[in-house]
């Protein structure tokens, strides 16, 4: 039995972009491969009908990630309430820096992927990694994620970590996120509209009593549904039904 995790398709533009396809789908039509698994629902439905094979080809399992484990020199910064924004797939940071650029909020981005220029408020970082990153993570107060595609799975990663630390979570959109995130419980699911992230993000920064409430959640339903040996679990289902 084969079993293939994690399975993503991005499409690519041009001649490239159909070669590329077609060699996907040579794969995932192999009777070689017995199951891929996808990180949300939403995807095997939507790889299902793109390669045109049986729903039972594609699994679900929710991502798991390990606890993080931080520096003994990283401590939180009270002082400061930044707005932080980090990773490299699937990221729409125009949408982002359009909406914060004007305003009196400090923006902090972290991926060597976005070229957009630092302003006033807002900091671009293409080399940070590691320990520097949770760093960073750890020290700030809102997690904003603005993803580009509503169909293919991203965020999921930094979504966790940030559920993990209670940093609270803004993420846009999309067909893949709802698995992680339940709107207003364990983190904010929004249009990509910049005067709603806007209003939300004032209405956190004011809300003390709110914030602490959806960072309890965060971190309560982390241990409860992310962690590894939920994944663990759940992959080990996945691979039993074939056996």
């Amino acid at each position: 039995n084969l079993v293939i995790m994690t399975f993503i398709y991005k499409p690519k533009k041009g001649l490239t972009g159909k070669l590329y396809f077609k060699f996907m789908k040579y794969v995932v039509q192999s009777k070689y491969v017995d199951i891929f698994i996808c990180f949300s629902k939403k995807e095997c439905e939507y790889y299902s009908k793109l390669f045109n094979v049986s729903n039972e080809k594609f699994r679900f399992s929710t991502l798991g990630i390990e606890n993080i484990s931080l520096p003994k020199e990283v401590k939180p910064i009270k002082n400061e309430k930044t707005i932080l924004s980090c990773g490299r797939s699937n990221r729409d940071y125009n949408f982002l820096y359009n909406a914060i650029k004007d305003t009196n909020y400090h923006l902090d981005i972290i991926s060597d992927e976005c070229k957009l220029k630092k302003c006033k408020n807002i900091k671009i970082y293409n080399n940070v990694y590691g320990n520097e990153y949770l760093k960073m993570l750890n020290n700030s107060y809102i997690v904003v994620i603005p993803l580009k595609d509503e169909d293919i799975s991203a965020g999921q990663l930094v979504i966790l970590q940030a559920m993990q630390l209670g940093k609270v979570t803004i993420c846009t959109n999309s067909n893949t996120v709802s698995d992680y995130i339940e709107d207003g419980v364990n983190g904010f699911i929004i249009k990509k509209d910049e005067k709603e992230l806007i209003n939300l993000i004032e209405k956190l920064y004011k809300d003390e009593e709110l914030y602490n409430k959806i960072s309890k959640n965060q971190k309560e339903i982390f241990e409860k549904k992310f962690s590894t040996k939920v994944l663990a679990n759940q992959v080990g289902n996945i691979v039993n039904e074939i056996q």
